[in-house]
């Protein structure tokens, strides 16, 4: 009894400071109501200040490793070394090997000759983003035969279309398709042509 008693009387008391409230504000609830409002729309505005920041950073993130296509990228002009291996080995799974250089490459089709950028590829690079190519199933299926994807400007100026070969140094490689918009080139070797090979 005691227990619903209090209970009765503490339902009793917030009723009764609900109507005092309502009652004490006759006067001033144009200004109550200014003052609800400026609070409820100042918490609104922070919270999507927050949210667009959020937001922002991830877009920012994600177009920046869509750039480099990776999270993390080493590059040398040496083999890794016996010492460096274990360091490489705590860096995760997920990995791919690339061999980039200069070289003339012939089209002979056209029989032209090119100093193009040569990547072969090793892996599933990119991680972030795509390659992307004309046919679009050409960025992956060139991975899976001995074939290379060109710079489309090279292809215009050469002729050469889906299925014709190109040759670099003694091996020659099937044309899977025009190469749109690579990932991950850096440097002046931005300057030349790129030509993405799978060994």
């Amino acid at each position: 009894m005691d227990r619903e008693r209090i209970k009765f009387t503490n339902n009793l008391s917030f009723l009764w400071l609900c109507k005092m409230a309502w009652r004490d504000s006759r006067k001033n609830r144009s200004r109550l109501f200014l003052f609800i409002s400026s609070i409820i729309f100042g918490i609104a505005a922070i919270v999507a200040i927050y949210s667009f920041r959020n937001n922002l950073q991830k877009d920012a993130d994600y177009q920046a490793a869509t750039l480099l296509g990776a999270d993390l990228v080493i590059a040398g002009n040496d083999t890794v070394s016996e010492k460096s291996k274990p360091v490489y080995d705590t860096l995760g799974d997920r990995r791919s090997q690339e061999c980039a250089f200069a070289s003339m490459a012939y089209f002979p089709k056209d029989s032209g000759t090119r100093l193009v950028q040569v990547r072969a590829l090793q892996g599933d690079f990119p991680y972030y983003g795509k390659i992307e190519t004309l046919p679009a199933t050409a960025s992956r299926s060139f991975q899976k035969t001995r074939a290379a994807l060109v710079d489309k400007t090279l292809m215009l100026q050469f002729n050469a279309e889906a299925g014709d070969s190109i040759k670099v140094g003694e091996v020659t490689f099937v044309i899977k398709g025009s190469l749109e918009k690579p990932r991950g080139i850096r440097g002046l070797l931005q300057t030349l042509h790129p030509l993405y090979i799978f060994p």
